[in-house]
């Protein structure tokens, strides 16, 4: 299943025109029941992070590139995330696609 990661979060080192460019994105929340309870813990803050170490772009083109610990979330498969669009707010850096089971 192929997943494309937008992110809002404009301050984040790995958002490139509301695209999320790492090569892994962890998502926590473990005992989350509503959405900001959930947070990308792959955010970096670009102001105080230096992306200059990194280099090309790197696309997440499916699930296994996003591993997710909210395990109340219908998406959260084994610790794998089955959505096929994921959304991370701008303000907390939430994951917007979490939906409680």
């Amino acid at each position: 299943m192929e997943s494309n990661l937008n992110c809002l979060a404009n301050n984040c080192a790995f958002n490139k025109s509301g695209n999320c460019y790492a090569s892994h994105i962890k998502i926590e929340g473990f005992d989350a029941s509503i959405t900001p309870e959930t947070y990308c813990d792959t955010f970096k803050n670009g102001t105080a992070f230096n992306i200059s170490n990194y280099s090309g772009e790197v696309s997440l083109t499916n699930s296994q590139n996003i591993s997710c610990t909210a395990n109340n979330c219908i998406y959260n498969v084994s610790g794998g995330c089955n959505a096929s669009h994921v959304d991370i707010n701008f303000q907390n850096s939430s994951c917007e696609t979490f939906m409680s089971k």
